[in-house]
């Protein structure tokens, strides 16, 4: 005679693919979330993302959504797990067993799942992190890509296994205290049926996800035009368009937009998708949130390079640098151009100009205890670039006259402007060594791309507000073409590093550095904290992208870029991968674990007469409710948003904005080829658990 543990554990080797599915999920799950860690907290990307920038912003939030979607799926096959237990339970209590020795074994199973694939989850995503980390810097080449293993990395999968394992013991104390046996019996037959829904549901759904983003991405401009900071509850707008997207998909499900002829054509498919609707329509939002973040973070490589490459195409010489005056080894026109003779190089069109450094007024916007910005007028705010109006013509060989006691601003021909570039605003410009002003107004505002943001006065104003400046807020501006920019990369290469190795310790600083602020806030007797640029990591994205003094050389940008965002790119690149992972094994799952809940219903079709090429349609009808449609829709979502996007950094679209377009496009190709693939596969594996195959 067989003991009660012998007979438990027949029946767990009976069942065990239940176990396995509910083991394979949780693992998947941390696996991703591991990975997705090991990479977001590197030394690497964190020195690189600032705090509180837009691209550390767009990180967290597609972590969060990544962790959200992972939370929802293994609660997914929490409940398919009970479901499927629940007839095993419920033979044991009628036969006495009490549920102290039934919660005891259910607790002992749910610890080994949990804990043994949190432990694999976890194990297994750091050599992924690791490989797909290097095969990238393999790719790409940068020597700053070093992988480095934070150990803080770890507390997003130990938190989120820790989930786990509590959400797994909560739901198998409520499955054990099941109201009767009966109840616990025919769990597993119970459906999660949807209410017929209204027939505007649909377009509902569509105006309440234009409404959410719209809303979510105009908000903080309008809170900034209003002098507030845009608080970050603001985020949830999003929820909007989260609530239409659930609207639109559980219409979808429900109804369709095929109309009543629609919905008899697949009776059979739409019946089970309602009678099993509330997972199906979350799944399906998960997939299709899940998309959208991937798409937006794949997104985020062509519209950096698409816009980068028509810069440098767009600058109007080929090599421009400047620095300080009072830095002496900075190579000057003679030795450059020997070092072009060594390197087989033709110069032409050499220039070379003087500007400088003047401070102007402005509005302290610092955030105030109310939450507001500060509207402060000082008269000695920030330090600008400045440049006399003859110059200047000498130099783009542009004919502007700027009017005396006026001023006109530089800027890039696509430059977009935000809601605290008050170009327009500027009254008084002051010499911050002599503290003579100068009033002014505005003039004029015109394009290009060399200078952006220097301001050009009238040549009598410069002389007169520059009269005693000392060297140190001088500068030399050169710039020169070549006659063949394509073989010119090494002669670039040698410029750059000679002038890097020349600069003093007086010129390591950063683009954000302002000498102006740290007057003012060490006059105000406190510390002006800024960082220091090493030298010695001048191949490193954080120095090509914000040393003060890099030069642009069109050869190196053309040939050095995707090297110099390395980083940027990989992150990016990798929750894409994250996110469509994901997407391609939850879809995967569901179908499979719908198939094997109608496993009888197909059967009791086919007895009844149903032919084999009608339950195909049905079952390829449900496949691509569940694994097309969430896709297309999150497809069609980001392609929408992306088009916002760009039209709204310029207020059109630019050639950048079209190069940006076809790179996307091919991404999206290559993507929807590998769902198409999974789908073909996902279709066949549901056809075969169903026995149930096209004809041919």
């Amino acid at each position: 005679m067989r003991t009660f543990y012998q007979v438990y554990g027949a029946l767990r080797r009976k069942n065990i693919r239940n176990y396995g599915l509910l083991a394979i999920c949780n693992l998947i799950s941390v696996l991703l979330i591991t990975s997705f860690s090991v990479v977001m907290e590197s030394n690497t990307v964190q020195t690189l993302l600032p705090p509180g920038g837009d691209s550390r912003k767009q990180m967290t939030m597609i972590f969060s959504l990544a962790v959200l979607g992972c939370a929802v799926f293994t609660l997914y096959a929490s409940g398919l797990f009970f479901r499927a237990k629940s007839r095993e339970i419920g033979v044991y209590m009628a036969l006495g067993t009490r549920k102290s020795r039934l919660s005891q074994l259910l607790y002992g199973d749910l610890a080994l799942i949990s804990v043994v694939s949190a432990v694999v989850g976890m194990a297994l995503g750091t050599p992924l992190a690791i490989g797909i980390w290097q095969l990238f810097r393999l790719l790409i080449g940068s020597s700053e890509m070093a992988f480095s293993l934070n150990p803080t990395a770890y507390l997003w999968p130990l938190g989120f296994a820790l989930f786990i394992v509590v959400t797994l013991f909560f739901m198998g104390w409520r499955f054990i205290r099941g109201s009767n046996i009966m109840d616990i019996i025919h769990q597993q037959r119970k459906s999660e049926p949807v209410r017929d829904v209204k027939g505007w549901y649909g377009i509902v759904g569509i105006l309440l996800i234009a409404v959410g983003i719209s809303a979510a991405a105009v908000a903080p401009g309008i809170a900034a035009s209003l002098g507030f900071l845009p608080p970050a509850w603001l985020g949830l707008l999003y929820v909007v368009a989260a609530l239409g997207l659930y609207m639109l998909l559980l219409f979808l499900v429900v109804r369709g937009f095929g109309g009543k002829r629609g919905r008899y054509k697949n009776i059979i498919s739409r019946s089970i998708m309602k009678f099993q609707g509330r997972q199906t329509v979350l799944n399906m939002c998960v997939i299709a949130v899940l998309i959208l973040a991937g798409y937006f973070a794949m997104f985020y490589t062509p519209m950096q390079l698409g816009s980068a490459f028509v810069r440098f195409q767009n600058r109007e010489t080929d090599f421009a640098f400047h620095h300080r005056v009072d830095e002496a080894g900075i190579p000057n026109r003679e030795s450059i151009e020997q070092m072009a003779n060594e390197e087989s190089v033709t110069m032409r069109d050499y220039q070379e100009f003087s500007f400088a450094n003047l401070a102007t007024d402005g509005y302290d916007r610092e955030e105030t205890a109310d939450g507001r910005f500060g509207n402060d007028y000082r008269d000695f705010f920030e330090e600008e670039s400045f440049l006399s109006e003859r110059d200047f013509q000498l130099i783009s060989g542009m004919d502007v006259d700027v009017q005396t006691g006026k001023y006109i601003f530089i800027t890039e021909a696509d430059y977009t402007h935000n809601h605290f570039d008050y170009i327009e605003d500027m009254k008084c410009f002051t010499n911050p060594d002599t503290m003579q002003t100068l009033p002014v107004s505005f003039q004029e505002e015109i394009h290009y791309n060399m200078l952006h943001r220097f301001i050009l006065l009238d040549d009598e104003d410069y002389i007169s507000i520059t009269e005693g400046l000392g060297d140190e807020w001088r500068e030399t501006w050169v710039q020169f073409d070549v006659e063949d920019v394509d073989s010119s990369y090494e002669f670039a290469k040698r410029l750059r590093n000679t002038i890097i190795n020349a600069s003093g310790e007086a010129s390591a600083v950063f683009k954000n550095y302002d000498r102006v602020v740290r007057m003012n806030t060490e006059a105000a007797g406190r510390e002006y904290h800024y960082e220091q640029a090493d030298y010695g990591e001048r191949d490193s994205s954080n120095f090509y992208l914000y040393w003060r003094y890099i030069p642009l050389f069109r050869a190196m940008d053309q040939n050095d870029y995707v090297m110099n965002l390395a980083v940027y790119l990989l992150l990016f690149i990798f929750i894409s991968i994250i996110c469509i992972s994901a997407v391609i094994v939850i879809a995967y799952t569901r179908c499979l674990t719908i198939a094997e809940q109608n496993r009888q219903v197909y059967d009791d079709l086919r007895h009844l007469g149903a032919k084999r090429d009608y339950l195909y349609r049905s079952i390829k009808s449900q496949v691509n409710g569940v694994f097309t449609l969430p896709i297309a829709v999150g497809t069609a979502l980001i392609c929408a948003y992306q088009v916002l996007v760009l039209y709204a950094n310029s207020g059109g679209f630019e050639t950048g904005d079209l190069i940006t377009f076809g790179m996307d496009a091919v991404l999206l190709a290559v993507i929807s080829l590998l769902l198409w693939a999974v789908y073909r596969i996902t279709l066949k594996k549901v056809s075969s658990i169903l026995n149930i195959h096209a004809v041919k």
